[in-house]
């Protein structure tokens, strides 16, 4: 029941405002946990009435990518956390994964992004088996893809905004001291030089839940008032809503990091469509007002970008087409 609320919620909210650039930017994350979960072929045929035109799975599923083979959606797959230290120590284990994972459908299904592992970053028990293997483990899979003469599926890792240490006001965006040059300096230049993308998650909804009395709502849901704008002391620049404030803290805490020019994508974002009663903001008025102005803002012709990228595309994945329990 909840599947098709989420679902109805979305068409209501995006499709008058879809048009086929809006399509290429937008896609829609695809979860599989939880009950009375649609059949796949049902959830893509869903999707595609959304116009969007790429969607983003947990996994691998057989069942999933044989659903979206045929339809000319751009598919980004996943690599289990669990798997990243053996396929990062063990290139017969990547090229066996790749092989039974991707070719039997590739490229019938557009499959587009391998993402290794979701938000390992945020589990402090992987920080010695799985961290220093998450870069070892995309550069075998790369390797494997290579070997195949697969050059059009870029490869990257999910990181959630806790991965930074400082992310206001956005330009003392900086990561995590743990991590910053251990992980995330091996990462962004095997991002830039495979020519792929920052994948990120980004709630503005946590952020603002986390501090209500001092994030207006409306400025969290893209609709502050020029009252409620905000500028950046160090940077000088004015920001207009919560989203892009939080993308300039990550593109800064890149650019200390000296890989400034690397691409954002936003794998996941969203609003709560409920919550429990503790969990004020969360319904579905104001997740339909946030879809329906995020879509608004990435898809403007030319693009908007954000105050420190202005004009930089940046695709995105709504989360989610997903059933709740």
């Amino acid at each position: 029941m909840a599947f098709f609320l989420l679902l109805l919620l979305l068409l209501s909210s995006l499709t008058p405002h879809l048009d086929a650039t809006i399509s290429m930017r937008i896609g829609v994350n695809l979860g599989q946990l939880g009950d009375n979960i649609p059949a796949p072929a049902r959830s893509i045929e869903l999707i595609r009435r959304l116009r969007a035109k790429a969607v983003k799975i947990y996994d691998a599923n057989a069942t999933v990518l044989s659903a979206v083979s045929g339809t000319g959606l751009r598919v980004s797959v996943m690599l289990p956390n669990e798997l990243i230290p053996s396929i990062s120590s063990n290139q017969s284990l990547a090229d066996a994964w790749i092989s039974s994972q991707i070719l039997p459908f590739y490229p019938n299904a557009r499959i587009r992004y391998l993402l290794v592992g979701n938000e390992i970053l945020s589990y402090y028990s992987l920080s010695n088996s799985t961290w220093p293997q998450l870069v070892p483990a995309m550069v075998n899979l790369k390797r494997s893809l290579r070997s195949h003469s697969i050059h059009n599926i870029k490869i990257g890792t999910t990181l959630a905004m806790d991965a930074l240490n400082v992310s206001f006001p956005p330009s003392a965006g900086s990561f995590r001291a743990d991590i910053a040059q251990s992980v995330i300096v091996p990462l962004l230049r095997f991002l830039k030089s495979t020519n792929s993308f920052y994948f990120v998650d980004v709630y503005p909804y946590f952020a603002w839940a986390s501090n209500p009395s001092s994030i207006d709502l409306d400025y969290a849901l893209f609709e502050g008032k020029p009252s409620k704008y905000y500028t950046d002391p160090g940077s000088g620049l004015l920001y207009t809503n919560l989203f892009e404030q939080q993308l300039d803290a990550v593109f800064a805490a890149m650019t200390r990091l000296g890989f400034g020019g690397v691409p954002i994508f936003i794998a996941e974002t969203g609003w709560p469509n409920g919550g429990d009663l503790d969990q004020i903001g969360a319904n579905i008025f104001n997740a339909a007002t946030y879809n329906r102005n995020l879509v608004r803002r990435l898809s403007q012709k030319p693009p908007i970008g954000t105050p420190s990228r202005p004009g930089m595309v940046i695709p995105a994945m709504i989360f989610a087409c997903i059933t709740r329990t």
